[in-house]
């Protein structure tokens, strides 16, 4: 049954994206580490079930790989292994899936917490979201594998997390199973009647829905419009939610069966739709147009339900191939899948992603998640989420947990990697404060940070730990000033070029000039003369230098540039270095404002096809 799986993954792998050999290279790498697992089997199966559903959902290489490889480390596989021989892409989608689940394993005070983890991952990386769900949705199918002690409460968060998210996201498919999964383990009874009452209906109705099926496609062919047409039978879980809700019999649930039309255009979507008026006669409120008034998570479809022959309801949606695909794969329809590009058309990654954890929310609420594109949500390590503007940094971060936290802050590790003090924060980001007991507020913390409580605190404890203020009142409009070049007195350092925004600090080098480090530079330690600074209130450009390592490809450097004309940024210098099996490495000097767009630069750049690390010339 294995060597069947594989192969039937590795040959739909294969077709979309080529035989590169990856699909079996995953599958030694994760055999060899399970080599002493008697659980080999399983683990193996589970992780070609996620990779199959990120595949079948329309995602690209990357993607499946993730899910194929998506708890390897768990088991032993190195992280370098895996960023080698697969790419960082697939590794960073791996541990933002695997934050994800270990945030929503931490209890939460409330639902609202819980959603904020979500839209912080969610708008970070829909993908790791997704890798979540589909793994999610193996263990409901395969629920005598989760250990006995642990299955009721996965299923309840099936049900009241997952299944929910996924319906938000518009993700039916994976929604409707996971629901019908728990119904049928937690009323089993229940759900056998209303699968019997199902079955009795539809064979009843078999031969007029086939007779409906054929008309309809004549009458559609001789309007001239080119029609698909598929069908459906309502699921259970369906099915009694829907006589819940309305109080009524199976007998009264109209959609039982229903036909689906995918046309051409929209205007073929209400030529077809008079056409079934015209055929049959319309159930009385049994009809929704979510082409004029979609849903909330975007769904797009005509919905009108008619009784055909022997009064038998069946429900006719009507809609385009581009509104069946988001039908059938919600949110993941509108990024790039199988080699192809976004749809430019949805780049802001779809407004409703703001407000589709709201979940029954308020009005007031609603106004407030209007807000989010200026907003970042980032984590503790144990799951509390922190809510901070954008641009803000991890001092910022520090402050906002604790005020002790952020006077003592040295560093952080952002998604395990050690980071400086002004780094900014980006949604999802999973941050671990590191403090040191010797560290106090300096006034260049003032140049980088965001938020009104960070940079409060940090003058209450400079009033308190400087004797006077006036020295640093003095510098600071010199380095204002000398930030434009205006100045002469101040020298921004080659060795490191500090832009705004970056933590700095100053050196006399004469009675009367001083030079400007950034404070990671290790030429600024061997200095003498230090001199409090931070950064003023002068706009221009600053020079920064940027390193690309890709692998070599035609039209890498017209994507580049691309990226710097797009963002405003001036290349001032450009040179080429080749290296071993077609790498590539490339220097640019450029002039930006601020680190806020020299960061823009360098994650945008980071997302090209083929480019394999992307850093800033380092402080030495």
């Amino acid at each position: 049954m294995e060597s069947q799986g594989v192969g039937e993954l590795a040959g739909l792998y294969a077709k979309a994206f080529g035989d590169d050999g990856k699909i079996q290279r995953a599958l030694e790498m994760l055999s060899f580490a399970l080599k002493e697992n008697g659980e080999q089997e399983a683990y193996m199966r589970h992780n070609m079930a996620v990779a199959a559903t990120m595949f079948g959902l329309g995602f690209d290489r990357n993607a499946v790989l993730a899910g194929l490889l998506h708890n390897a480390q768990r088991i032993g596989v190195p992280i370098e292994a895996v960023a080698k021989e697969f790419g960082r892409s697939v590794l960073e989608l791996i541990e933002q899936q695997e934050r994800f689940e270990r945030a929503l394993g931490y209890k939460a005070e409330d639902m609202e917490s819980t959603r904020k983890k979500i839209l912080a991952v969610l708008s970070a990386s829909p993908v790791a979201v997704i890798l979540q769900l589909a793994e999610a949705l193996d263990k409901i199918r395969n629920i005598g594998e989760v250990p006995s002690g642990e299955r009721v409460k996965f299923i309840e968060e099936v049900k009241e997390l997952y299944a929910p998210l996924s319906h938000k996201l518009g993700i039916y498919p994976i929604s409707s199973e996971m629901s019908e999964l728990a119904f049928r383990m937690e009323q089993p009874e229940a759900y056998e009647k209303i699968l019997a009452a199902i079955g009795e209906t539809t064979r009843k109705a078999d031969a007029s829905i086939r007779r409906t099926r054929e008309e309809l496609e004549a009458s559609l062919k001789a309007a001239g419009i080119d029609v698909a047409i598929h069908g459906r039978v309502k699921t259970v879980y369906s099915t009694y939610s829907k006589m819940k809700r309305k109080g009524v019999g199976i007998n009264k649930v109209y959609d039982l069966v229903a036909i689906r039309l995918v046309v051409g255009t929209e205007k073929e979507c209400y030529e077809a739709l008079g056409i079934v008026h015209s055929l049959w006669k319309p159930i009385p409120g049994e009809f929704d147009d979510y082409i004029a008034k979609p849903k909330e998570n975007g769904y797009r479809s005509l919905h009108t339900s008619v009784f055909v022959e022997d009064m038998t309801p069946v429900e006719i949606q009507i809609r385009t191939k581009e509104m069946h695909d988001f039908a059938e794969f919600g949110i993941a329809s509108h990024w790039a899948y199988k080699g192809g590009k976004a749809d430019t058309r949805h780049d802001k990654k779809i407004e409703w992603i703001k407000q589709l954890i709201e979940w029954e929310k308020g009005k007031e609420e609603k106004a407030e998640m209007d807000i989010f594109g200026k907003e970042v949500f980032a984590m503790t390590p144990k799951g509390e989420v922190i809510q901070l503007p954008f641009g803000a940094t991890v001092l910022d971060f520090g402050y906002a947990v604790h005020s002790d936290l952020g006077d003592r802050c040295q560093g952080a590790k952002v998604n395990g990697i050690m980071v400086s003090l002004n780094t900014m924060i980006r949604n999802g980001d999973v941050v671990e404060v590191v403090t040191s007991a010797k560290q106090e507020p300096k006034a260049g913390w003032l140049g980088f940070v965001k938020t009104a409580k960070a940079r409060q605190k940090i003058r209450a404890r400079l009033k308190l730990n400087v004797p006077s203020e006036a020295g640093v009142k003095k510098m600071a409009p010199q380095v204002g000033r000398g930030m434009t070049t205006s100045d002469r007195k101040i020298r921004l350092a080659k060795c490191c070029l500090p832009v705004p925004g970056d933590e700095i600090i100053g050196f006399r080098t004469t009675k009367r000039k001083i030079a400007v480090h950034r404070s990671d530079c290790q030429q600024a330690k061997k200095m003498g003369g230090k001199v409090d600074v931070y950064w003023g209130g002068g706009t221009g450009e600053y020079e920064a230098e940027i390193i690309v390592e890709a692998v070599d490809r035609s039209g890498m450097l017209k994507d580049i540039l691309g990226i710097f004309s797009g963002k405003k940024v001036r290349v001032k210098s450009t040179s080429a270095k080749s290296g071993a099996q077609n790498n590539i490495t490339c220097t640019f000097g450029i002039a930006v404002k601020n680190l806020t767009q020299l960061d823009d630069v360098t994650r945008n750049i980071r997302g090209l096809k083929g480019i394999t690390a992307v850093y800033r010339q380092q402080a030495t």
